[in-house]
């Protein structure tokens, strides 16, 4: 009697295989129900995350220049040895390349810079070429260097044309006006592990995350890049530094024509610019003056000047910047 009942308690305690269906059948049908918003989550991670890194490499760079005075070298070129664009890019439309005067980048601290690995296995993990010395960057003018640069193109139509100054200013966060691809080269640089800041204003060199897996970072370049400009050869440069090629004359006497453009051909219209009473930058946009004046002038001459740090932008399908990852990042929030 006394094995019966526990046989019977035990037999009780335990579930039929038809309970255990059912209950597989719940647990599936909740899984399922989960299923998009996991999806969902990972996106607003992955938003999260670029975000995150824009702002950490920006800082790291900023870090860099303060510390060691000066900016970081061994930045990714884009380009191989050759100076052809390294061709696992996401997007192409928005980038070219450009003849670089080296002390532009001497000057500032940069001395070299990796050549990318056309034929390399991880499109990021192993996107610089080995075989080859770096790219090396002298204090001259000449040789010039052929570097990648942000391309503006008014008649591009693709995925990720750049088509007006202002749409590159938009993506680079900078003030309307501030951005004159006419008088300044836009170079873009990879911040890849074997930049000279990692290690010391930046432990690893992050990569951003594609939404689907043919732009992964095995099958695409996934580092963030570093935006620097750099005026052009014989610019004009104001005294906030901004090169221009075109300046507004508020009080112009052009047979009584009033306020006009006046167009930067030499020195001497550099020269004669800074004595303009009132000279204003020329809005090309808007066809007048922007209200912020030039002041005193310098004329670069011969000499390319300096390279200037701007931001950091993520290079997608379409170049993203700080702005366009946070608006990407909040709509999955919302959504």
């Amino acid at each position: 009697m006394k094995d019966y009942k526990v046989k019977h308690i035990a037999r009780q305690a335990g579930l039929t295989l038809i309970e255990l269906t059912v209950v597989l059948l719940i647990l599936i049908g909740l899984a399922g129900l989960m299923l998009p918003y996991v999806g969902g989550f990972v996106d607003k991670t992955h938003g999260s995350a670029n975000s995150d890194s824009l702002v950490e490499v920006s800082k790291a760079i900023q870090r860099y220049d303060v510390q060691f005075m000066g900016q970081p070298s061994n930045y990714d070129a884009l380009v191989d040895s050759t100076g052809a664009l390294y061709n696992h890019m996401m997007g192409t439309a928005y980038l070219t390349t450009v003849q670089v005067q080296p002390q532009a980048l001497y000057s500032v601290g940069i001395r070299s810079l990796l050549p990318m690995n056309q034929d390399a296995v991880d499109k990021t993990f192993d996107a610089v070429d080995t075989t080859v010395a770096p790219i090396s960057i002298a204090n001259t003018m000449m040789p010039a260097v052929t570097l990648a640069a942000l391309n503006v193109d008014a008649g591009c139509t693709g995925m990720g044309c750049i088509t007006s100054d202002a749409d590159l200013a938009k993506i680079l966060g900078r003030p309307a006006g501030t951005i004159n691809t006419t008088t300044n080269d836009y170079l873009a640089f990879g911040v890849g592990q074997g930049s000279g800041m990692v290690g010391k204003t930046i432990s690893e060199a992050p990569v951003h995350f594609a939404k689907t897996g043919a732009m992964s970072a095995a099958n695409k370049y996934n580092r963030i890049l570093a935006i620097y400009q750099v005026p052009k050869a014989n610019t004009c440069i104001a005294a906030n530094g901004q090169g221009f090629d075109t300046y507004w004359d508020p009080d112009t006497a052009n047979a009584g024509a009033g306020a006009t453009s006046v167009a930067i051909a030499n020195e001497g219209d550099c020269t004669t610019a800074a004595s303009v009473a009132d000279a204003e930058f020329y809005d090309s946009v808007g066809g007048a003056g922007t209200g912020v004046t030039i002041g005193a002038t310098t004329w670069s001459g011969n000499m390319q000047g300096k390279a200037k740090f701007l931001t950091t932008v993520m290079p997608m399908m379409r170049l993203e910047g700080l702005g366009g990852a946070l608006s990407n990042h909040y709509s999955n929030v919302d959504g």
